[in-house]
């Protein structure tokens, strides 16, 4: 049994390193298989198909990201305090899981009418409707944000996103200094709104 959970493993790892590398779309099931020394029938009897496959990397590592968000978007009664912590939280769930976190930007940008997208679709605004609560619960702290949650919470929700991004790909480095830039700007832009 445990070598099932091993080549399951496997796979799912190579998967995901080669989706993030290339793109759902631009990664075949061969490649896949090639990648995890494994047949095709091995591939097919863990996961049925290839959708099978991305389903069961977004059911796994989606729901670790979620978790990670739902922890630290709990409303702390300070703003600042609190945007902090989803930024860095963000990130350094992404310095942990880059080829996922890759994965997690592509399809959550993807279009809504391919395969890819119609999957990552609810796991997305799930992330969405997570922030969106916690602007919502922040209203009261700052009132002028009353009507735009939705707005500061996708914008801000990006921010993470983009930052996470260039310092998983090393475009950017991780420091207090940014983060506390990141956050103050964001911060001033809303009081200002």
């Amino acid at each position: 049994m445990e070598k099932n959970t091993e080549t399951k493993a496997l796979i799912l790892e190579k998967a995901i390193e080669l989706f993030a590398a290339k793109g759902y779309d631009g990664v075949g099931v061969q490649e896949i298989c090639t990648e995890s020394k494994i047949t095709k029938p091995t591939l097919y009897y863990y996961f049925t198909s290839k959708t099978g496959l991305l389903s069961a990397i977004i059911e796994e590592k989606s729901s670790e990201l979620y978790n990670t968000l739902k922890e630290a978007s709990k409303y702390l009664r300070d703003f600042i305090l609190s945007l902090t912590k989803i930024l860095e939280s963000t990130i350094d769930f992404a310095l942990e899981n880059p080829d996922f976190y890759r994965l997690h930007c592509t399809l959550s940008s993807s279009s809504q009418d391919s395969e890819a997208g119609k999957l990552y679709k609810p796991v997305f605004e799930k992330i969405q409707n997570l922030i969106t609560d916690f602007f919502l619960n922040s209203v009261a702290e700052f009132g002028n944000m009353k009507g735009k949650e939705k707005l500061y919470s996708r914008i801000f929700l990006q921010t993470c996103q983009a930052l996470a991004l260039d310092i998983i790909q090393n475009r950017l480095e991780k420091t207090d200094a940014m983060i506390f830039s990141v956050i103050h700007s964001f911060v001033y832009g809303v009081a200002a709104g």
